[in-house]
């Protein structure tokens, strides 16, 4: 039996999609989720899967990862038979990590990690005094498994000192996330709208760079390639990003659900979402799935999935000249980009992912 540990269940839509998958591929699962707020108690669970929430974290505990872990040990030992499970999959370095490597030392059930934004991105980023736990918890694991190969390359790099290298990048995956199949019913474009709609969806929050993507679009009309912006998202530069749109740009407001995004992606050519930092980037394979080539991050998360000009261009993160030179070259081969957007979004059907991960465990 596989035992997950889970921390964000709640507030994800990837790992319930996950989860199900796993289960119609066959496998025995539980799930357990640590929290720390009542209310999400049950939120969000997968049909057809057992799954444990428990208050073991506290607020107190912040960056306190061996509370979290003295906590949810228990837990765990009250609710699951352990010596029915024979791995362990900790979905984050460090909160699940941390649990599943004391479970490791307490009952030497091996255990796979999954690295994610939040472990890469900002606790090893801002919090110097976890890089010890962090090295513990990849040197103990059977397997460490990354959602893109930027990812991998970022954490063996600047984390790994040579020794720790060559023991950990051996047992080193790459599995992306995967996309429901209610998605896959896009068609390709036979070509783009002129002006090009460009298109930005995400939170209106600095990481995401909706102002570098308005900039962009307006130095590629100034270099004589006619496109506007259509932009969807909430936060903080919401109002920046308004105050800033030119005439024929648009601000369309929050898409809450899939149908939204789906309208959103049929009024647009393609996707430009600069962030800088991403461990994945969901939305770019979202728009893929409705034939919208993408320009992503170089060195980012999605960057390293497809050869430059497959399905769009990697862009340099706070190079707006840059973003707008690939707004114009995706224009020289629109109808092909759109074709392939299409065929490779299918790649990552879920039951496809699920397959990768029933390989990975298996091994």
């Amino acid at each position: 039996m596989m035992l997950h540990i889970c921390c964000n269940l709640a507030g994800s839509t990837v790992f319930p999609q996950m989860f199900e998958a796993l289960r119609d591929e066959g496998l025995e699962q539980i799930v357990f989720v640590p929290e720390k707020r009542r209310r999400d108690l049950g939120k969000n669970e997968p049909e057809g899967v057992k799954t444990i929430s428990a208050l073991t974290v506290k607020k107190s505990d912040a960056l306190f990862f061996s509370r979290k872990a003295k906590r949810s040990v228990p837990a765990i030992e009250n609710a699951v038979n352990l010596s029915r499970v024979k791995m362990i999959h900790a979905h984050t370095l460090f909160t699940d990590g941390s649990i599943a490597l004391a479970l490791h030392q307490k009952y030497n059930i091996p255990y796979i990690v999954t690295l994610r934004y939040s472990d890469i991105e900002a606790i090893w980023k801002y919090e110097p005094h976890l890089h010890a736990l962090a090295r513990e918890i990849l040197r103990r694991a059977q397997r460490v498994v990354f959602l893109s190969g930027a990812a991998r390359d970022k954490v063996m790099k600047k984390w790994l000192g040579v020794r720790d290298r060559a023991l950990i990048e051996p047992k080193t995956a790459i599995i992306p996330n995967g996309i429901r199949g209610e998605w896959l019913d896009g068609e390709a474009r036979a070509a783009c709208e002129s002006p090009l709609r460009v298109g930005f969806a995400g939170k209106m929050v600095k990481r995401k760079r909706p102002l570098d993507a308005l900039q962009a679009v307006h130095k590629a009309a100034q270099m004589g390639t006619p496109c506007v912006l259509r932009a969807v998202g909430g936060g903080k530069l919401m109002n920046d990003l308004v105050a800033g749109l030119h005439e024929g740009d648009a601000y369309l407001g929050v898409a809450g659900d899939m149908d939204a995004m789906k309208r959103f992606y049929a009024d647009v050519d393609v996707l430009l979402v600069p962030s800088s930092a991403e461990t994945f980037g969901m939305v770019y394979l979202e728009a893929m799935s409705q034939g919208v080539p993408v320009l992503y991050t170089r060195g980012q998360g999605f960057d390293g999935q497809f050869a430059e000009g497959e399905v769009g261009y990697s862009v340099v993160c706070g190079d707006t000249k840059q973003q707008a030179q690939m707004i114009g070259e995706i224009a020289k081969d629109y109808a092909g980009c759109s074709a392939r957007c299409i065929g490779h979004a299918k790649e990552y059907a879920w039951p496809i992912i699920a397959k990768k991960w029933m390989e990975l465990y298996r091994g």
